[in-house]
């Protein structure tokens, strides 16, 4: 699966709630056996290779590296990497059986992406039902008050080590964009289902590290 398919059922699952309550679900397509309404993502175009360049990022150390630590197996040190860049689109199908479902999910899940890029705290790869995993407790976010947290943002990023779906799934925020969706409604059918499409575009990289020593220690040469 690539990085920004995993982002984007990242973003929608589990937070696409009508206001009825339903949760809509994130599926794979299994028509005509799938209920509506519900959600999947098509990424059948492929990526497109861009480029490819050295860079040096902190990534932890393997355990047969000479200089891993056991004590602190996932800290994270300066390494030689081998990034290629790509690009891709996906598109995210909208199912469902009126034209007032139709509105009220497309709106959400626009919604869903424009929060996703302010960093709401809720996208934080740490955070599940309130919980902070990083800190091992609630969600500060929710429970203090400062600039950041008033947006909903991660009151301190630093300290409580917040990391957004970009970061943890390598896409380029600034490639990220939503197209407005237009309809593709399935009328071959006995009952019609309605279907939208929102087209998403964007870059993302993945990183094939070459490793290597670290230079801030003395290493001997056997």
């Amino acid at each position: 699966m690539i990085p920004p398919l995993q982002a984007v059922r990242k973003i929608l699952w589990g937070n696409v709630i009508l206001n009825d309550g339903r949760k809509v679900p994130v599926i794979k397509r299994s028509y005509p056996y799938d209920k509506t309404p519900c959600i999947t993502i098509d990424d059948s175009g492929g990526s497109k290779f861009i480029d490819r360049f050295i860079v040096n990022e902190k990534y932890p150390l393997s355990n047969n590296h000479p200089q891993f630590n056991q004590e602190e197996p996932f800290l994270k040190y300066p390494q030689q990497v081998l990034r290629e860049y790509y690009e891709t689109t996906l598109n995210i199908n909208v199912w469902c059986d009126t034209e007032s479902e139709r509105e009220e999910l497309n709106n959400k899940i626009i919604q869903l992406f424009y929060e996703a890029q302010s960093d709401h705290y809720k996208f934080c790869t740490n955070y599940n039902d309130g919980e902070c995993a990083s800190q091992d407790t609630h969600c500060f976010a929710r429970h203090f008050l400062n600039n950041r947290s008033v947006k909903k943002q991660c009151p301190n990023p630093l300290i409580y080590n917040y990391e957004n779906v970009f970061k943890k799934y390598n896409l380029i925020r600034a490639s990220f964009h939503l197209n407005q969706p237009f309809s593709l409604d399935d009328t071959n059918t006995k009952n019609e289902v309605l279907r939208s499409v929102l087209k998403l575009d964007t870059g993302y990289y993945i990183d094939h590290i070459i490793g290597g020593y670290i230079n801030n220690k003395v290493i001997s040469k056997v």
